[in-house]
This record gives structure tokens, sequence and C-alpha cells, in this order.
């Protein structure tokens, strides 16, 4: 079955505007002093999530960078270490040359017995405005959670924690290629393409799996 499915949502310049007023104002604001290389991924939740998954998935986040999984045959590559911070955790007096937001919708844990999956439900998206797609990732934990239903019998809590957090990963550096390529296309295999099974959504990573579509 074909699980992850990419969405572009177009919105407004005056939308997109708002959102970025929000990221200065409470992630950006209190850092305005010293400016480091490379990219901050800043993760906020909708909801309260465990502090146990945290680790995990920067661990798996890691993972997928340090396999590959953000580079294609073309020269393409996504940054190997960037920083990954939750909202609250930013750290004062640092500012990044590039950022990124990501927002975890719903509640992010995988439960023995989740709700039947919704196949009109994307587990990732970005937004397009005046045809470029900008910096903010929203990933659907629940939508998550639907999809890997099947394969959440017979876990354990650590291992349903190491399943969700693997996911997450896998959708948020998804994205995060639609961003920095600013490329639509999908590829014909790997983390790239537009379908996911929930095998491949909690496969470990592997290297060399990622196809770029051309531009």
């Amino acid at each position: 079955m074909s699980l992850l499915q990419l969405q572009f949502r177009d919105v407004s310049r005056a939308k997109v505007g708002i959102l970025f007023a929000l990221l200065l104002t409470y992630a950006l604001g209190p850092a305005m002093h010293a400016q480091q290389p490379g990219t901050a991924v800043i993760f906020y939740s909708q909801l309260q999530i465990n502090d146990d998954l945290w680790p995990d998935l920067l661990q798996s986040l890691h993972a997928d960078l340090a396999a590959g999984m953000g580079q294609a045959p073309n020269g393409f590559a996504l940054e190997q270490n960037p920083a990954f911070y939750r909202g609250n955790d930013l750290s004062l007096g640092v500012v990044f040359s590039s950022v990124i937001v990501v927002k975890l919708l719903g509640r992010c844990e995988l439960l023995p017995q989740s709700d039947r999956s919704s196949l009109d439900r994307p587990l990732g998206w970005v937004l397009q405005a005046s045809g470029k797609i900008q910096p903010f990732i929203f990933v659907d934990c629940e939508r998550i959670a639907q999809a890997l239903r099947g394969r959440s019998a017979g876990l354990d809590k650590y291992e349903r924690r190491h399943a969700m957090a693997q996911a997450i990963a896998h959708v948020v550096i998804h994205e995060w290629i639609h961003i920095a390529t600013q490329c639509p296309a999908h590829g014909k295999r790997g983390i790239t393409k537009q379908f996911l099974t929930a095998a491949e959504l909690t496969g470990e990573p592997r290297n060399n799996t990622v196809a770029i579509a051309s531009h």
C-alpha cells in the first residue's frame, strides 16, 4: 500500500509573511548577535511530545543523513550536520544562515492499535507561494500512526517509539529535499518517492538510496 503522499499547498504571500514574522519573533528574536554557518532545523509540536522521543528522532535524522539519504548522483546533498532544536530549547545569542521550521501535528505516539488509515491525508507537506517552496515542513504524526498500524502489533513501547521516530525522520528528509532543491518532482526510488510503504517508512537507512528527479 502506498502511504507517503507529498502535498504542495499553495498559499498567499501574506500568509507566508505571517509565518516568517512568527519565526523571527519566537525563534530568532533573542538570537541576533552572532551568526553561525549552516542550517538550523527547529521543531515545534502541536501537542506535548514524550521527551523520550526527541533523542530517538535526532538519532534517526543523523543516521538518515549519514547514510546518504540526502544525497543524489547529480551532486546535490543536504547538509550533513545541521543543528536540530526544539522550539523551547533554542540557544540564545546565535542565529543561523538558514532556518527550516518543522511543525509536528497531533499525537506523536504509535499505540498498539491506532485508528484505521485515512488515505486522503498526506503524512507531510510543504508550502508553496508564488512558485517558491517555503522553509516550513508539516508532519502529521497521527496520520503516520495510522499508516503504521499494521506494523505495531507485537512491538514493545521502545520499538513503537523508534518506529515513529524513524518515520518522522524520513518524512522530514523527504520534505527538506523539496525545499533545498526547490523542485516538486519525485524520484523513482528511495526516500524521494511520492509514496512509501510502511516498511520503507520504518526501515533503517541504507547508503545510496536516494534518487532525485530532474528539475
